[in-house]
């Protein structure tokens, strides 16, 4: 991503092993994209995702409404499994979401940003991240404060994450699904 500052020896917020790297979510980043706008409708030919549609780490299928867009900018928009969605805008700023799965054509609101990510980074890792305090922390730092907060695209390009090498970002979800699953059981 253009812009994006090389060099973030003074920025480093703590020690990380010495197989980790501190990198820029822009250097990561294959894409950091803003959604189609567009009025939302009841029928149509694809459906649109807001992020008042994503609850509870998940989308609500059957209420996302439909919208109308050019056949040719479909491709541009298009979600896919491992997107994840954040929320750029409003008292939701800095949401997330995993695009897991996309039951049918869907594209992504202009309120959202969309991201996607070289096969040297798992998509889960990141979402793990984006509910970290030093994503929040970073965010907060980063965000336009006026009646209606909203965080862009450049903003989320220069956090900083610590990037381990992809077989302990497995490892790392597994480890965090697992206990969260024993605190969804307690």
């Amino acid at each position: 991503m253009d812009g994006i500052d090389r060099c973030i020896d003074d920025e480093i917020p703590f020690e990380i092993p010495d197989s980790w790297v501190w990198e820029r979510w822009g250097n990561i980043s294959q894409s950091i994209q803003y959604g189609y706008n567009a009025p939302a409708k009841d029928c149509g030919r694809i459906k649109m995702v807001r992020i008042s549609d994503i609850q509870d780490n998940s989308v609500l299928w059957e209420t996302v409404p439909y919208c109308d867009i050019k056949e040719n900018e479909i491709s541009t928009y298009l979600l896919q499994p491992n997107d994840i969605l954040f929320a750029r805008t409003g008292g939701t700023v800095g949401k997330s979401y995993l695009v897991q799965e996309v039951p049918e054509e869907a594209i992504y609101a202009g309120y959202l940003i969309r991201t996607r990510y070289s096969q040297w980074v798992y998509p889960q890792y990141l979402k793990f991240f984006m509910e970290s305090e030093l994503y929040w922390s970073q965010l907060r730092n980063g965000t336009i404060a006026t009646a209606q907060p909203n965080c862009n695209g450049r903003t989320l390009g220069k956090m900083l994450l610590p990037i381990p090498p992809l077989s302990e970002q497995y490892r790392i979800v597994e480890k965090v699904n697992v206990l969260f699953g024993h605190c969804n059981s307690i």
